[in-house]
């Protein structure tokens, strides 16, 4: 099984260079700023997917669909609100609901194509969900804090691994949790980012406290911290930080085009061409 440190060494030695080169492109092509978006509602969380849409889900309810410079292309309203939700790669869309049990698999124009209810039998409790794959679907379970993976398929549990041991485990602390590259990663904002790798056994955290939300680009994992975006390449550990071009921000995201930069009513579109 390939982890962080295996493929730590499989790494070019001009990586160091492509880093550099790319911070220094956002921070040279960021400042362009294509438009500001106003939005009657408060923003409370966003996403962009693979193609580089943007998806914000705002206080009331609703889920809004932009392209890459701004333009509204699809809205769901439907109630309640999704626990978590996740683009993926803008062909099928994710949306995870914790009061039923349930995860909707959306179409790119935000309908629902199919729905499925985790069962008691596989998951008692199940706080947080993710995709993983084609058929394989992730489950935080609460009630013995582990995490299992689903093939709906065939209904049963292929995989299960405890958390790693902690006193006083708290639900409302573990917030989101994603798939990528064979990786699964759950943040909890008391302890960090937690890594797992593609059987659910714990292999590394990164210790970042009270952040709301990561994301993905390329080979790294990135987040918000103050006026900085703070980056970890999967493969390699090694960590670099990008200062923003503006401050007050609640959630930046980046593709390899744009800058969405975030508050509570507003929405600047930056290019990176």
């Amino acid at each position: 099984m390939m982890n962080v440190i295996n493929l730590l060494t499989q790494r070019k030695p001009y990586t160091a260079t492509i880093l550099l080169l790319t911070l220094l492109q956002v921070t040279a092509l960021a400042q362009k700023k294509i438009k500001t978006l106003e939005v009657s509602d408060t923003i409370v969380s966003a996403w962009v997917d693979r193609p580089g849409e943007l998806y914000i889900l705002t206080k009331h309810g609703q889920l809004q669909k932009f392209d890459a410079n701004g333009k509204v292309l699809s809205l769901y309203s439907d109630h309640p609100a999704p626990t978590l939700f996740d683009p993926h790669d803008g062909s099928r869309l994710f949306a995870y609901f914790r009061a039923t049990r349930q995860y909707d698999l959306m179409s790119p124009t935000l309908q629902i194509m199919q729905t499925f209810t985790i069962d008691s039998a596989a998951a008692i409790d199940p706080w947080l969900a993710c995709m993983a794959g084609d058929y394989d679907v992730w489950i935080l379970d609460a009630a013995d804090w582990s995490m299992k993976k689903i093939n709906t398929r065939i209904g049963s549990v292929v995989a299960e691994e405890l958390l790693p041991a902690k006193t006083g485990r708290v639900k409302d602390h573990s917030i989101f949790m994603r798939s990528y590259q064979g990786f699964v990663f759950l943040l909890d904002t008391t302890e960090g980012i937690l890594i797992f790798n593609s059987v659910g056994k714990h292999i590394k955290t990164l210790p970042v406290k009270n952040i709301q939300y990561f994301n993905f680009l390329g080979e790294e994992l990135y987040y918000l911290e103050g006026d900085k975006l703070k980056f970890f390449d999967l493969f390699t550990a090694e960590s670099r930080e990008q200062k923003l071009p503006s401050t007050g921000n609640s959630i930046a995201l980046l593709t390899d085009e744009r800058l969405f930069l975030i508050r509570k009513n507003t929405i600047d579109i930056m290019s990176i061409p």
